[in-house]
């Protein structure tokens, strides 16, 4: 049995390729695998939708998947933060907490989209407080469906993008990932969308891995019998 960890696939109608690297992926896993997506699997999500391909392909995917013996969760990420419980079944995965603690081969891990560790944005922060209240979800979810596609259209296209992230003011900050990292061993997240590995940065932390996101290569992380490490190849 292995773990397996990816995220950022930010998939979509205009973008197959992506589904086609997915399903070529998890076909690849072995019964009693264990599959997580940690975020961003949808480039954006406004609900169910009978005319995206990118869910049905999802759903038909790890439905596979489960039928094999593959255990597949997923994790909120910041553009799918609104897939819900019975939605997550409906795409035949288990929805986790957003922070989600598992020991696997004696070492203690966290699997999170890796947003809340860009303290510093606080633009962004405050955007995530408004969209994660309860109420303004349950009043967007009671809008047509197409109303709702033309809003997930212009938060897309008003995104700052990934490069934001990788400057010193905006991305991950040690001391935020100290806080949510007492007893763990390994942190696994991605958000940043820049593939890398970084060792002993907080007090009993042995190893942070950051995924990539999936577009001319794909990455995931595994942990098995013979350790973790991160994985990048061409889509």
């Amino acid at each position: 049995m292995a773990c397996y960890v990816i995220a950022d696939l930010h998939l979509d109608v205009t973008r197959p390729e992506l589904t086609q690297a997915l399903r070529t992926f998890v076909a690849s896993l072995k019964p009693q695998d264990e599959l997580y997506i940690i975020g961003d699997l949808f480039n954006f999500f406004v609900g169910l939708d009978p005319e995206d391909s990118a869910q049905q392909a999802v759903a038909e995917i790890m439905g596979a998947a489960r039928q094999n013996g593959v255990a597949c969760y997923f994790i909120h990420g910041n553009r799918d933060f609104l897939i819900t419980k019975r939605e997550a079944w409906q795409l035949n995965l288990t929805l986790l907490p957003k922070l989600y603690y598992l020991e696997r081969y004696g070492q203690r891990l966290l699997l999170t989209h890796g947003d809340i560790f860009c303290s510093n944005d606080l633009k962004y922060q405050a955007y995530q407080r408004k969209v994660n209240n309860k109420l303004l979800q349950w009043l967007f979810r009671r809008l047509p469906l197409s109303r709702r596609r033309a809003i997930g259209a212009k938060i897309r296209e008003q995104s700052a993008g990934s490069a934001r992230y990788q400057s010193e003011i905006y991305g991950v900050v040690t001391q935020t990932v100290a806080q949510y990292c007492h007893d763990v061993d390994l942190l696994v997240h991605g958000h940043i969308h820049v593939l890398g590995t970084y060792h002993d940065e907080v007090p009993g932390l042995k190893a942070r891995y950051v995924l990539g996101a999936w577009g001319q290569n794909l990455s995931y992380f595994k942990l098995d019998e013979q350790g973790a490490a991160l994985y990048e190849q061409p889509l």
